[in-house]
């Protein structure tokens, strides 16, 4: 049996197996594209590259599919990535992230295949839904969906694992809220040891700000959620994203392939390149694109904290987290500056991005203390720092 953590977040999917070290990570962009074939000159050298699967799996409103998934996904004419108007709970596209991008491609990795080309692989899995979905008790239809069904993935025209297939099985399934997600990994190191005990014992907001949705958790002193003022927003910044794709198309006649691409054009660390694109070898500035876009976001954002501080006036701190939070903050920080002054945190980027899933990993070695499930050595954060 492994464990496995999976995050299904809208602009990406990340998840840690079999343990909470850096190389047990795996970073996919959430873009799925329908894909029979392909033609290839030459095979990619890493299956992250190319990966293209067919799935068969009772989970899916259509059993079997042939799909291209994450990089190559995002390179293909017409491709899908996550809207607002379906919940993920109930999204084909959720499932086939968690079952091929993470749980096949780990097996294929880490465990035999017999003379048939199989594996059968079994998980002890940790993931989460957004609140509103959480509040809503879609999370139970969620986890037996998962838990009960019958999932086969089949490598197809990818690098190394190329006719294998993975039949995927699972001990159990716990299924978690995002924003109390994030609590516990404020609050907890790795081996289950309290940590940041300065905000343990006072109120907190958790704002979870995602591609299509933004989760914003409040924790007792008592260390519980506000179910009252606790809530969830259909929100995220995939709108905005996309906005700015099409008008970038409108003006420049460029075409950004992905939200991940523009996240990346967005957020680059070189002053020269950020928000720049290149247009028949010609650098071409898209601030005022970028900044109208965002600063809007960011206005009805800073609306709900400001909501959630008047009815919660005891709040201490508000930490802003996900990769929403990566693309507004500067947005976010000037707008407070300007107006109430809120305890803003957050995070540094690679920790706020990786905080739903380590979490996630976290209280599944929580739960195996609990039920007294012995882990491998590899898989026990205790023994494998």
């Amino acid at each position: 049996m492994r464990l496995a953590s999976v995050d299904i977040g809208n602009d990406a999917v990340k998840a840690y197996l079999g343990g909470l070290k850096d190389e047990d990570q795996l970073y996919i962009p959430n873009v799925v594209a329908k894909l029979e074939s392909r033609s290839i000159v030459e095979m990619e050298k890493n299956p992250l590259d190319a990966i293209h699967v067919e799935i068969k799996s009772t989970s899916l409103k259509k059993d079997v599919q042939k799909v291209a998934v994450g990089k190559l996904a995002s390179k293909q004419t017409v491709n899908e990535e996550l809207t607002p108007d379906t919940d993920k709970s109930e999204n084909d596209q959720a499932i086939i992230m968690l079952l091929t991008t993470y749980l096949a491609l780990d097996a294929a990795k880490n465990l035999k295949v017999d003379e048939d080309k199989v594996i059968k692989a079994k998980y002890l899995l940790s993931t989460g839904l957004p609140m509103d979905e959480t509040k809503r008790g879609l999370n139970k239809a969620f986890r037996k969906k998962i838990r009960t069904g019958n999932h086969k993935v089949t490598f197809l025209n990818t690098p190394i694992y190329e006719g294998i297939t993975v039949e995927i099985s699972f001990e159990n399934v716990l299924v978690n809220t995002e924003g109390f997600a994030a609590y516990i990994d404020l609050t907890t190191n790795n081996d289950g040891s309290t940590k940041d005990e300065s905000i343990i014992g006072k109120t907190i907001l958790i704002n979870d700000i995602g591609g299509l949705s933004t989760d914003s958790a409040i924790i007792t002193k008592e260390a519980q959620v506000d179910n009252e003022f606790s809530d969830g927003i259909k929100k995220g910044v995939s709108g905005a994203l996309d906005n700015i794709i099409k008008k970038v198309y409108t003006q420049h006649r460029y075409n950004i392939k992905s939200r991940r691409d523009l996240v990346e054009i967005i957020t680059n660390a070189d002053v020269e390149e950020k928000n720049t694109i290149y247009v028949a070898g010609q650098a071409v500035s898209i601030k005022d694109i970028v900044d109208e876009e965002l600063s809007t976001l960011a206005n009805e954002e800073y609306k709900l904290i400001k909501s959630i501080w008047r009815n919660v006036p005891d709040i201490r701190k508000a930490y802003n987290i996900g990769g929403g939070s990566v693309v507004l903050k500067n947005y976010l920080i000037e707008l407070n500056k300007e107006d109430a002054k809120f305890p803003f945190e957050f995070p540094k980027v690679d920790n706020s991005i990786w905080m739903i899933a380590r979490a996630y990993y976290k209280i599944l070695t929580i739960y195996c203390q609990s039920k007294e499930i012995k882990l491998p050595k590899s898989e026990n954060p205790v023994t494998a720092q």
